[in-house]
């Protein structure tokens, strides 16, 4: 008997600039996905709450910052009761580059979360020793040790939901700018049990592989049962 595909569900509710540079920039993680995986997508509030009422999703994916708009209030809290009952729900791709701080702050209050819009920059950080029991060590191995990537953070994060995290020596990276220390207790990535599913934040702005391979390993997570 043939094993129906999980569903994913993406959230694109910016403007038609934002639309396209996912449609260009995410190409690859898109097709990895995809092959594992049917997604659909919603490009409206009417059109997302009524997939999110009527059909079962593994994930949701926040891919721009178009969700996190006041008027999408009524969304947000439906996705924090989605994700409380079993769902995973994922900020990524577009979205650290597309969000105001204040809009961060309301959308985490949403969640119940005291998350808040951190600094932006580039630095190497690397893979928190405590996401081992998270992701397991399996899926874990499948992560890098440490990569470059140049991020918003989030600030007010608990150590055990930070995924990649500086080292006390951990500089900020630049073409232009001198370097300068930076706040250790951000991280770029964050992850963690929500009710009975999973939130996951990835600040990367530019596509890195290893934000790619983070993706997976969180979707990873999804894939035990569907959720409606």
């Amino acid at each position: 008997m043939a094993t129906s595909r999980p569903q994913i569900l993406y959230l694109h509710l910016g403007n038609d600039t934002q639309a396209g540079l996912f449609d260009d920039l995410y190409r690859n993680v898109r097709a990895q996905i995809a092959s594992l995986a049917s997604t659909q997508e919603a490009t409206s509030m009417a059109i997302a709450q009524s997939l999110l009422s009527t059909q079962s999703f593994r994930a949701v994916l926040v891919v721009d910052g178009g969700t996190a708009v006041k008027k999408h209030n009524a969304l947000q809290k439906q996705l924090a009761s989605y994700a409380t009952v079993g769902g995973t729900v994922i900020f990524c791709c577009l979205f650290a580059s597309f969000i105001s701080p204040p809009d961060m702050s309301k959308l985490w209050k949403n969640f119940n979360e005291p998350w808040q819009s951190g600094d932006y920059h580039r630095s190497t950080f690397y893979l928190s020793q405590k996401m081992k029991n998270v992701f397991g060590s399996q899926r874990a191995k499948s992560l890098p040790s440490e990569y470059s990537m140049k991020a918003l953070h989030l600030a007010n994060v608990p150590v055990g939901s930070r995924v990649y995290v500086p080292l006390e020596q951990s500089r900020t990276e630049s073409r232009v700018f001198p370097a300068t220390a930076v706040d250790n207790s951000q991280t770029p990535a964050a992850f963690h049990k929500y009710g009975d599913g999973w939130l996951g934040y990835i600040g990367d702005v530019n596509d890195e592989s290893g934000s790619q391979a983070l993706l997976m390993a969180m979707l990873g997570k999804s894939y035990l049962k569907p959720i409606r």
